[in-house]
């Protein structure tokens, strides 16, 4: 019996896990996945483990080559020294006394993943030792609690390291750059000397659909793992996904993760409406006024990001006072509306009032009881003069 108990026990469990199992499957270690039209997240697993990001550093070579250089079209010449440690580390193919632009090497830098053009730039601008400090500095002025750069290529060092919600934040702030997200957005560039680069998502666009992703960094070393950083752009929704220690099992691994979730998201989430402007959620009496009740709506319609069953089984709730008294003003505040999911609460949002109610007019209803008081008054005492003179 004990056996058979324990047996049942084990079914249990496994059903127990099937049914909260993840809704897609995926390789990936560390994820983040952001809704930029919200700035929320949406999607997370380990994301503030510490783990090497490989060549996903080269996101914040990036950014701190832009900030140094003052014309991108200046021109850089290739050297020997340019090449130095990249023995092992994926090029971008420019050769020695090659002559490029500044724009030409951060193509290089962020297509191909060019150990080379990261060189180069380092060389050209502030020097290994200072670029890697403005590297460092830069983490902590866009507040990235959980990064610390030792190189700018991306090569293992136990210095070297961030987590998905780090890069994340990295990359929202140096898409503000319009020069770094044209570069980022860019999956083929030809540089002035005629080198064609191209993004390293590029060798799987036959086997994988690619088209879905907008612009992106990959990274790769045996410790870190396969990465991506990218961003992409469905049925309006503009989405930032991080992608950290996928399978080293097949090269296109984060790839296929970041496309694996983004098909997930845009066939299973949308805006939809939760509240529309003209429901009332519930109705308050007005004190001394013709108006009898005021009823509590939202001012607009309200659309959230959400799975797309959930509006069946929506609830409303007014949290405020229980009457509007007399002589409330317009734009007094009332209470807040709230929307929830069964427990969950969706959406909260102050209520005030939003017209003028007529009250009544005391003073001018005062006014009228008591002249009628004196005329009635004044009758009295006429009619009482009368009798006294019929005596």
């Amino acid at each position: 019996m004990k056996k058979i108990f324990n047996l049942l026990l084990i079914i249990i469990s496994f059903s127990f896990i099937n049914v909260y199992a993840q809704d897609f499957e995926i390789c990936a270690q560390n994820v983040i996945l952001y809704n930029l039209n919200d700035n929320t997240v949406i999607y997370e697993k380990n994301s503030e483990e510490r783990v090497s990001i490989a060549s996903i550093t080269k996101i914040m070579t990036s950014i701190v080559a832009l900030e140094n250089i003052d014309d991108l079209n200046d021109y850089v010449t290739i050297t020997q020294e340019d090449f130095n440690g990249t023995v092992g580390y994926s090029k971008a193919g420019f050769n020695i006394g090659d002559k490029v632009t500044y724009e030409d090497l951060l193509y290089g830098i962020l297509l191909p993943s060019g150990a080379e053009a990261v060189n180069a730039v380092v060389n050209n601008t502030l020097g290994y030792d200072k670029f890697i400090i403005a590297m460092n500095d830069t983490a902590k002025k866009i507040g990235l609690e959980n990064t610390s750069f030792e190189n700018p290529i991306g090569k293992d060092n136990e210095n070297n390291y961030s987590t998905a919600k780090d890069v994340a934040k990295m990359l929202k702030y140096a898409l503000e750059n319009t020069n770094f997200k044209k570069i980022f957005t860019t999956k083929e560039y030809t540089t002035t000397n005629n080198i064609n680069l191209k993004s390293t998502l590029m060798p799987y666009k036959n086997i994988l659909d690619i088209s879905i992703i907008d612009g992106s960094k990959s990274g790769f070393t045996s410790n870190a793992g396969r990465c991506l950083a990218s961003i992409s752009t469905i049925d309006d929704v503009n989405y930032l996904l991080v992608v950290l220690k996928s399978s080293l099992s097949n090269a296109y691994n984060a790839v296929k993760d970041s496309i694996a979730i983004y098909d997930y998201y845009s066939n299973n989430y949308s805006y939809q409406l939760v509240l529309e402007s003209d429901k009332v959620i519930t109705t308050l009496p007005i004190k001394y006024s013709k108006e009898k009740e005021y009823g509590i709506t939202s001012n607009n319609d309200i659309k959230l990001y959400l799975k797309n069953d959930i509006v069946d089984n929506l609830t409303y709730e007014f949290d405020g006072i229980e009457e509007i008294k007399y002589n409330t003003k317009k734009d007094s505040y009332l209470g807040t509306i709230k929307v929830y999911n069964e427990e969950e609460l969706l959406y909260e949002s102050d209520v005030y009032l939003n017209k003028d109610i007529t009250y009544y007019n005391f003073y001018l209803i005062g006014g009228i009881l008591l002249l009628i008081i004196i005329v009635i008054i004044l009758l009295f005492k006429k009619k009482k003069r009368h009798k006294r003179k019929r005596r």
